[in-house]
């Protein structure tokens, strides 16, 4: 080992061009677009601005209520093609309260609520997905018919 190092070392590092690089990384995983400096306005590139939050947040709330309702649709779609299947009372509770959160998701975007809207948005994703992928009405899936009636029916 050489006796000129010193421990520890002082570097100088140009944070401005670090944190840049950082930001601008987390800009491109958010999906958020790098806007020029146009003559009339002048575009600061630090941090993310108030109307790419806004649109960031209303994306994904739209995207959060599309999936839901999809999901519900699915799920309303697939119970009726399976004759006298027996839902549990929870998960009724989880597919009226996940249709309140869509209600609830869209009239909080009109008043320009987006990050409650987004909540709701989110639990209503949440809770139609439970309810879609509960083991109870999987498990019902994979028997055929007359296989129930075998079971239930005795001789």
């Amino acid at each position: 080992q050489s006796d000129n190092v010193k421990f520890p070392l002082k570097l100088d590092i140009d944070m401005e061009k670090v944190v840049g690089v950082w930001v601008g990384q987390i800009r491109s995983l958010l999906g958020i677009e790098e806007v020029t400096a146009y003559e009339t306005l002048p575009v600061p590139s630090v941090g993310i601005r108030e109307w790419e939050k806004d649109f960031q947040l209303r994306h994904r709330l739209l995207e959060n209520i599309l999936d839901s309702k999809s999901t519900l649709s699915s799920l309303s779609h697939l119970l009726s093609q399976i004759p006298n299947i027996v839902i549990r009372e929870d998960i009724g509770q989880m597919v009226v309260k996940a249709v309140e959160k869509v209600a609830t998701s869209s009239a909080l975007v009109e008043e320009a609520k987006l990050v409650e809207g987004y909540q709701a948005s989110r639990e209503a994703l949440e809770l139609s997905e439970t309810a879609f992928f509960d083991q109870s009405l999987l498990a019902l899936l994979y028997f055929p018919d007359d296989q129930k009636y075998a079971i239930y029916i005795p001789f």
